[in-house]
């Protein structure tokens, strides 16, 4: 597990209200690419770090402590004296300082195809639901060219702000078949039908795009 994926779990849990924290941390790591056993591992680490670190901060806190570092960056030692501040016992500091250096790199901007360096296929931008994507079997339709598109891979990136698949996020698949689909206007888009997706959360949420949605990698 990342720093940014552990950042990205342990901020939901502060904001939520669960009663089965296990489950939820299950959940979520799904996503992150980890085995059966390391999701084990992981979840009772995760909890063990939220337990003894940001679960101490109450909301005013948290978001001021956040705040100042998404604006001048992470310093320890002003971190460290807020906390002395608000009287958080020493015990829990590193945990806490650890989360907020997660956090930190969770905000560093990063280029839409650096999100999988090794991908090699073609990679879309979108806003659609990625749960309506599996279910629909397909995403698009698309402004592309299907001979450009070798190997017959797909990468979904998405561009949503909130939600439980925000920027960051992403599905990686197997092309099936690529379908041309005649649009009102005459002109002529691709529907992508899709096998084996796989969604990947890299807990990095300042991803760049640009104005092309499509890219051939």
């Amino acid at each position: 597990m990342t720093g940014p994926q552990r950042a990205f779990l342990l901020s939901s849990l502060f904001k939520s209200n669960l009663t089965d924290i296990e489950s939820y941390v299950r959940t979520i790591a799904v996503d992150f690419g980890l085995s059966e056993a390391e999701r084990i591992v992981q979840t009772e680490n995760i909890i063990r770090i939220f337990n003894d670190g940001i679960k101490n901060l109450n909301n005013n806190q948290f978001d001021n402590i956040l705040n100042k570092v998404k604006e001048t960056g992470f310093d320890e030692a002003s971190i460290r004296k807020k906390l002395d501040f608000y009287g958080i016992d020493e015990e829990y500091h590193q945990n806490i300082l650890r989360f907020f250096d997660d956090s930190f790199l969770a905000d560093r901007p990063i280029d839409v195809d650096n999100l999988e360096m090794d991908f090699r296929g073609v990679q879309v931008a979108t806003r659609d639901n990625f749960n309506t994507i599996i279910n629909n079997g397909y995403t698009g339709d698309w402004d592309l060219q299907p001979n450009n598109i070798d190997p017959r891979r797909i990468q979904i990136a998405s561009m949503n702000e909130n939600g439980p698949y925000p920027r960051g996020c992403y599905i990686n698949a197997d092309i099936d078949r690529i379908d041309p689909i005649l649009q009102p206007d005459g002109s002529l888009r691709y529907r992508i039908f899709i096998t084996n997706p796989l969604i990947v959360n890299t807990g990095k949420r300042n991803v760049k795009f640009i104005a092309q949605p499509v890219r051939y990698m």
